[in-house]
């Protein structure tokens, strides 16, 4: 595991590489004077000229790239060019909500999609297998912005029982946290439950292919087979 993770990790490098270049040309290539869209209408070309200076326009292309891999290099993002605050203290402002509800959201997926899968591996072939998986086609197909505006419109608009925006941190109070973050937490979680629902249906059902002879069914589910290969179809575990 530790070795896949490595793998993985360096794989990330070359594609980060090419992304940052992509995204460099785009800034730099694209028609337009930077300087003169950050400084407005009302600059003069000498404050123009002053700011293009400052922020290295006037520089070689390939120099211009090397400094600004390098300043990324040394986790200096630059400052927003709406608020003229610093990026990384926009980041850091945001990276703990953003990790909370991430965890709220990883949390509700397996406590959701396990069982659900686990239902549909028992039911394969039968109604209850069938409408887990048209449940999750619907959790592919439609946008997160359009769940997220649905359960707005339940829990929020209409039945009043949680916030429309806002965040609490858990220090502030657990109860305060979940009520501000289940929303957004939820409509994270439906791709994630259609994806791991249909993951563990498949896992169980390969498993229990290959230790027992017996059909997956409602019968399989008293034998030993079908408990061990819950357990098996969990990723850890070999049988």
């Amino acid at each position: 595991m530790p070795g896949y993770i490595v793998k993985r990790v360096l794989a990330v490098i070359p594609v980060m590489a090419i992304v940052a270049l992509i995204v460099f040309l785009i800034l730099r290539l694209t028609p337009g004077d930077p300087a003169a869209i950050i400084a407005g209408d009302a600059a003069t070309p000498d404050q123009i000229e002053r700011l293009r200076q400052s922020m290295g326009l006037n520089e070689p292309i390939l120099m211009q790239f090397i400094h600004w891999v390098g300043q990324l290099l040394q986790g200096n993002l630059g400052t927003s060019l709406l608020s003229g605050t610093s990026v990384n203290a926009l980041i850091a402002d945001r990276i703990w909500p953003t990790l909370n509800i991430a965890v709220l959201t990883i949390i509700l997926s397996v406590a959701i999609a396990v069982p659900l899968g686990t239902f549909a591996a028992w039911r394969h072939g039968r109604i209850g297998d069938r409408v887990v998986m048209i449940v999750s086609v619907a959790g592919f197909s439609v946008p997160a912005f359009v769940v997220g505006y649905v359960l707005i419109k339940i829990f929020a608009a209409d039945l009043r029982w949680l916030p429309v925006q806002g965040y609490r941190a858990p220090s502030a109070g657990f109860g305060e946290f979940l009520r501000h973050a289940i929303l957004p937490a939820l409509t994270l979680t439906a791709a994630y439950v259609a994806l791991t629902a249909r993951m563990t249906r498949a896992s169980l059902l390969n498993v229990l292919g290959r230790i027992s002879s017996a059909p997956p069914g409602p019968r399989a589910w008293a034998r030993p087979g079908f408990c061990c290969a819950t357990a098996c179809a969990m990723p850890r575990c070999r049988c």
